[in-house]
């Protein structure tokens, strides 16, 4: 199956600055992905701007999807994470990440989700689970807890993917990759980094998984949003 993760920056289209859904819908055709999380991702709301993206790219691709909202801004303007898929969705549901006691960082903080799901792929169950971290290491530690929470509630292959706003070499995740493999660890070239995608300095999108095995993985040098995405090739064993 041929995964992706994709923080789409609300569809904006990084070079016009404007949205675009069609470009990011012919641009996820092209990759001809089985599972796509995305990030930044906005439904319909009072706001210009704020439409039900999820369900647009969804049906301009004829697939499955699900959209998380993690909050409406100002109110009124859904928020979150979303994920398209060509199989069954056997369920899915939101998640969202305690904040934190305290906001000591000089940082921007939000409130953030994660999206559970299950996947029929072939028969199998899959456990899918997209998520968008915090900036702040406490919101990062939130996150991390939850999800490892989530993963450690199944024994079900499971497939855990996101912006995760940190590098592996910052420590944050390592709750997190003491029970998952990491696709990178698969890419011919390796150390590519992610953000921001028109001059690339860190590497904090991922796909992990476990109980599955990861053929290839690679980054798509392409600006389309401010992000690159991630793909890899994982298949049941």
């Amino acid at each position: 199956m041929k995964v992706m993760t994709f923080n789409i920056q609300h569809c904006l289209d990084y070079k016009a600055q404007k949205i675009d859904l069609s470009l990011f819908s012919d641009y996820l055709r092209e990759q001809k992905v089985d599972i796509c999380g995305l990030n930044e991702v906005r439904g319909a709301g009072s706001w210009e701007g704020y439409t039900d993206q999820t369900n647009a790219l969804g049906d301009s691709l004829g697939c499955n999807r699900f959209f998380g909202e993690a909050i409406k801004v100002v109110g009124t303007n859904p928020y979150g994470n979303a994920f398209l898929t060509k199989y069954p969705v056997k369920s899915a549901e939101v998640v969202h990440i305690p904040d934190p006691d305290e906001r000591s960082e000089d940082v921007h903080y939000e409130h953030r989700c994660a999206i559970k799901a299950v996947l029929s792929i072939e028969g199998q169950d899959l456990l899918l689970v997209v998520c968008h971290m915090g900036l702040a290491k406490s919101e990062c530690r939130n996150a991390v807890e939850t999800v490892c929470s989530i993963v450690d509630s199944t024994d079900l292959p499971c497939i855990v993917m996101g912006d995760f706003n940190h590098t592996k070499e910052s420590g944050m995740l390592d709750f997190l990759f003491e029970r998952l493999s990491d696709t990178d660890d698969t890419a011919e070239k390796k150390g590519i980094f992610t953000f921001p995608s028109y001059a690339p300095r860190e590497k904090i999108d991922y796909i992990l998984y476990r109980g599955l095995v990861c053929k290839e993985c690679r980054v798509l040098e392409k600006v389309v949003s401010d992000h690159y995405p991630i793909v890899a090739e994982l298949s049941l064993p």
